[in-house]
């Protein structure tokens, strides 16, 4: 018998999307529990961490979004078996963390001005050397083609909910047309969006930060 799952997480896409999006292409079921502001005070002290995301599975609580990650991937039959192509897969997705974590970081700087200024020096310099090469890695897979394997893997929906993340319009100061240099990107961003589980997930969606996520976003 499957497991029951309930993820829990914020009402935003964040630290939760990659999970959500595997398992839904894996057509595994499970409950998605959404916290809100008034709800975070009563429910922090009943996680491992104290923080979210957490995925109850038959009742037992796993944290820290890489591990869920990764067993929601294996759920779902994109986690590679091979050890050298699961161990690519990991590489890959630490890779996209750092996308995240740049960005992330200027969250916490208070001034308006500076906090732009930080984000302008990013997509300027860090993120143009990534996004560069996550182009290329992405030509050489080819049009049809993903980035492990062969075959769809976990690594290539942390790729696409990364980049729709950055653009989704939570970040001032990155712009929605941050890929249109980048053609490879652009069409694999789009290629994703067009998987059948994922465009029924964000089908429904007309305005919000998950509009990013839609086919048509990353080269709008």
């Amino acid at each position: 018998m499957a497991p029951h799952l309930k993820l829990m997480y914020f009402e935003t896409p964040g630290r939760a999307e990659v999970t959500r999006v595997l398992l839904t292409i894996g057509k595994v079921p499970f409950d998605y529990c959404t916290i809100s502001r008034e709800q975070w005070a009563e429910v922090k002290p009943t996680l491992p961490y104290g923080q979210l995301p957490v995925l109850e599975v038959d009742g037992k609580q796993l944290a820290q979004s890489s591990a869920i990650e990764r067993y929601a991937a294996r759920l779902a039959g994109l986690y590679p078996q091979d050890a050298w192509e699961a161990a690519k897969a990991d590489e890959l997705v630490c890779f996209m963390r750092e996308w995240l974590e740049d960005i992330v970081s200027t969250v916490f700087i208070k001034n308006a001005d500076e906090k732009l200024a930080a984000r302008k020096a990013l997509v300027e310099g860090p993120l143009q050397t990534r996004m560069t090469k996550l182009n290329t890695m992405l030509t050489e897979a080819g049009p049809d083609g993903y980035l492990v394997g062969g075959k769809m893997t976990y690594a290539d929906v942390a790729v696409f909910v990364t980049m729709s993340f950055l653009i989704c319009g939570f970040f001032d100061g990155v712009p929605r047309d941050l890929y249109q240099p980048f053609p490879a990107i652009t069409a694999f961003h789009t290629r994703m969006a067009s998987v059948p589980q994922i465009r029924d997930m964000y089908q429904g969606v007309t305005e919000g930060l998950r509009m990013a996520f839609k086919t048509g976003a990353a080269s709008a």
